[in-house]
């Protein structure tokens, strides 16, 4: 009785444990199940072909325009210094003040230049009085020497002296004209059509040359044209050319745009940054200021049209990006370079070439091999 007893109430058991054994039959199996589904959707979905809409590649334009920032400085600018040390008599113009070119800004006063030059003056007269005595002296030996009374040594040295004179006349002269150059440093004149953008200095500040560490005295610029800097990638670098067409406008007034065009290159790439400096004149007068931060618009022929695609014909997978070219009803999954986005559309540097069809928002489903039926695009 108690064996029949166990046996029956193991039972239940064995029931629990077959149930559960069950469940994960089915657990296991169904995603198995729909992976074979989908298979079988994807068969289905071959045994035709695919409908696709395609858009042929454009050539691409044989100038693309360029957009950098740039900023803008006067055509020439001076920091003006003093040649001579000295103290600031008075200065005759101020901040802002249009100078021609030779006009006197500013006086120096050099009182040891002053005694210096009467020092000269009176040494130069010295030597010219000397050369008058050694020359007589030297014709009467020469006379004497002729008559025998000296001998012709002392002859040749009274000459020697009467020379002497002469050089050091010719020092003398020298030496005064330096200092009268020197005084004329004196004056501080503008060397070359411009504006006063900066004065540096008030009267009876002790001024030198920039050598001996003197302070600038005046900053000047010509304003009539205006430089603008713009450093170009290198990507771009080969297309800009001297002569291209240029316009600057101000991110304050995109609306309001100066023409110019590129007037010199360095050449070469600067290291640190792969940038070509690029600079472009433009007038003066058209409300760009000097120092201000603008942008420039390039306009760049290119050496050949670079092809573009719709942005929505790319396909990105873990082989690189793709197109999906269509030839014959046949696709075939080609690889792309890509240049510029230019929103709608992307310049394909390599992989396509104008005329072929590539297929707009290609499914990912699409293989190489694969044949399609071209469908008319809306629009």
């Amino acid at each position: 009785m108690t064996t029949m007893q166990s046996g029956r109430s193991g039972w239940p058991m064995v029931a629990m444990i077959a149930a559960v054994l069950a469940g994960a039959v089915v657990i296991g199996v169904g995603p198995r199940l729909e992976q074979r589904d989908a298979r079988a959707r994807t068969l289905a979905q071959a045994t035709g072909p695919t409908r696709v809409r395609v858009a042929a590649v454009r050539a691409g334009d044989e100038a693309h325009e360029l957009t950098l920032p740039a900023s803008s400085t006067p055509i020439r600018q001076s920091t003006l210094y003093s040649k001579s040390t000295g103290f600031v008599r008075r200065y005759l113009v101020e901040l802002g003040d249009a100078v021609k070119a030779g006009q006197v800004l500013a006086e120096i006063e050099a009182p040891e230049t002053d005694e210096e030059i009467r020092l000269a003056r009176a040494r130069l007269a010295e030597a010219r009085a000397n050369v008058g005595i050694h020359q007589l002296t030297s014709d009467r030996t020469r006379t004497l020497a002729g008559d025998g009374a000296v001998s012709r040594q002392e002859a040749d040295d009274a000459l020697a002296l009467a020379n002497s004179a002469d050089a050091l006349v010719a020092t003398r002269k020298a030496d005064l004209k330096r200092l009268q150059a020197l005084r004329g440093y004196q004056q501080i004149v503008a060397p070359f059509d411009g504006v006063v953008t900066r004065r540096l200095v008030d009267a009876g500040a002790l001024v030198g040359p920039a050598a001996a560490g003197g302070v600038g005295m005046f900053e000047i610029a010509d304003v009539s044209k205006l430089r603008v800097l713009v450093d170009v990638p290198d990507s771009h670098a080969a297309d800009v050319k001297v002569g291209n067409a240029a316009e600057l406008y101000s991110p304050r007034d995109p609306t309001r745009t100066v023409k110019g065009v590129v007037t010199r290159t360095s050449g070469v790439l600067e290291t640190r940054t792969r940038t070509l400096r690029v600079e472009i004149e433009v007038p003066g007068d058209e409300g760009v200021l000097p120092g201000s931060f603008v942008y420039a618009r390039l306009q760049v022929p290119r050496a050949r049209p670079v092809p573009t695609i719709p942005a929505s014909a790319l396909v990105v997978r873990k082989e690189g990006t793709l197109v999906a070219k269509v030839r014959e009803g046949t696709v075939t999954l080609v690889p792309v370079k890509l240049g510029r986005d230019l929103g709608k559309e992307i310049e394909v540097l390599e992989g396509v070439a104008a005329g072929d069809e590539v297929v707009l928002q290609p499914p990912d489903t699409l293989e190489s091999g694969q044949a399609v039926e071209v469908v008319p695009t809306v629009g």
